[in-house]
């Protein structure tokens, strides 16, 4: 009975053991898959983790630098080797942005240098390399559908699509992305590849960069405008700042506060009697003159209706002596124009005084009224203009949007000025390296037009500033533009012929 109480103790040991044991086995197993579980639920949270942190925004910031250097790169390169063609341009810069190198057969010349480090493939490779320490790779890195445009004369858009696939080392969790960018970039600051690839054709290569106003986007905000004026005759044209005889007004000088040595730059404006008055020592340093009333003529001389009245007419030479003492300074006789109306201008001389300037032009030049005094007697053509704006356009450099001009992306084939885009823009040249007379004096100074079209000399502008100056000994060079574009920035009637 005890053997058999003893054995049946033994089983019952055994059986619980058992129990137990398998028991723990289970449980063993239990964590153990629980431990797998969570193990793969942590290498796919690492890899979404990894992939949430590369948002659209931050590629985006990512590829508008890579985008900015490679443009830059090219447009500096296409300088000396432009592309082949307009289609190629999508293939270079999409071959940039994901390589930093591209085929030399899209260029007419040579190809542009590598640059690896500039690309998307640099950024991935680096990125790759952040990744590995929290055991997620990337499989697939891609760059497609790159496309490059203009959606106005001022930008450079492009867009392009980057498919991104991420893993982790034990290839059991995967995720992929893929990502929509566009964008644009601001052009301002870019040399112009044409002007540059032109201009070194003949010997010295002019780096002309992109700048615009808002006030210019197109010609016809560039313009003259005529100031008007009851004008009763003159000779000769001038542009300058006005100072004034008598007293002075918002910007304007009096003529006795002018320094002597600046006083040819200005043109005096007054009464016959203030001006006279000033003495002949005096008024007589100044470049030209604007007379805000008509002299005094007796009413015996040619016939005219009665004294202190304003007159067209000067008669003899006798007259002619009365009505303005001196033939050799161009004058307009412009009865009731006061000088607040024309506009601030920079004033360039060693006072630094912010002035007032103007043009004022007439029928004929001092050299034709001298010979026949008669020809004063009416003022045809003659007109008082202001053309700050113009002017201000044109020695800052700056460009316009014009359609029959190429634009930014056509600046980078061979044949620039022979394209024109909706989006096209131009610009004006002076300056010391177009200064050379024996190529720039007759030529238009229109960016397109600058080495192969002659055309007329337009007064008040720089290098052309009175008769003497327009004769192309200016350090800036005669400013001119073709008959064909006068109309386009309403410089008509101011242009010149035969201002030599």
């Amino acid at each position: 009975m005890m053997d058999k109480k003893g054995f049946l103790f033994t089983v019952t040991v055994f059986l619980v053991l058992t129990y137990i044991l398998l028991t723990i086995s289970v449980w063993v197993k239990g964590i153990e898959a629980s431990e797998r579980t969570f193990a793969d639920f942590y290498k796919e949270s690492t890899v979404e983790l990894a992939i949430e942190q590369i948002t659209p925004e931050k590629l985006d910031n990512v590829t508008y630098i890579i985008m900015n250097r490679n443009l830059a790169r090219l447009n500096d390169h296409v300088v000396y080797g432009p592309v082949r063609d307009a289609e190629s341009i999508d293939l270079v810069l999409g071959d940039l942005l994901a390589n930093g190198s591209t085929n030399s057969d899209y260029f007419l010349d040579r190809g542009i240098p590598d640059e690896s480090n500039s690309s998307l493939a640099a950024w991935a490779s680096n990125l790759n390399a952040s990744l590995l320490a929290i055991g997620v790779y990337i499989s697939n890195f891609e760059v497609s559908s790159f496309t490059a445009s203009q959606s106005d004369y001022r930008h450079f858009n492009y867009s392009f699509n980057i498919t991104l696939h991420m893993k982790d080392f034990t290839n059991t969790s995967s995720v992929s992305r893929t990502y929509s960018i566009e964008n644009e970039i601001d052009i301002s600051g870019y040399v112009d590849a044409a002007l540059a690839r032109e201009s070194g054709k003949y010997g010295q290569t002019i780096y002309r960069q992109f700048f615009f106003h808002d006030f210019y986007g197109s010609p016809s905000d560039i313009e003259a405008n005529e100031i008007r004026a009851n004008i009763y005759g003159g000779q000769g044209w001038l542009y300058g700042p006005v100072a004034l005889a008598n007293g002075t007004a918002d910007h304007i000088q009096e003529a006795r506060n002018i320094f002597p040595s600046n006083r040819e730059q200005y043109i005096l404006v007054g009464t016959f009697d203030e001006i006279r008055g000033l003495g002949q020592e005096f008024y007589g340093q100044f470049g030209g003159y604007i007379i805000t009333d008509a002299p005094e003529q007796s009413p015996d001389s040619c016939g005219l209706v009665e004294s202190n009245t304003f007159s067209p007419v000067i008669c003899d030479e006798s007259q002619l002596a009365i009505g303005f003492p001196r033939l050799d300074k161009p004058f307009i006789v412009a009865p009731g124009f006061r000088a607040e109306n024309a506009e601030l201008c920079p004033l360039l001389d060693s006072s630094g005084t912010l002035s007032r300037c103007l043009l004022f032009i007439n029928s004929y030049g001092i050299d034709e009224v001298s010979q026949s005094p008669e020809r004063k007697r009416s003022a045809g053509d003659s007109g008082i203009y202001t053309v700050e704006i113009v002017r201000d356009y044109v020695m800052c450099g700056y460009y316009t949007n014009n359609d029959a001009a190429p634009s930014f992306l056509q600046r980078m084939l061979d044949d620039s000025y022979s394209l024109s885009s909706e989006h096209g823009i131009e610009t004006f040249v002076i300056g010391n390296y177009a200064s050379d007379a024996e190529v720039f004096d007759t030529h238009s100074r229109l960016d397109r037009e600058l080495y192969h079209v002659v055309g007329l000399k337009i007064r008040g502008l720089p290098g052309c500033k009175n008769a003497q100056s327009c004769d192309g000994n200016e350090i800036v060079g005669v400013f001119a533009l073709s008959e064909d574009h006068l109309d386009d920035y309403g410089l008509e009637e101011i242009a010149c012929e035969g201002c030599d």
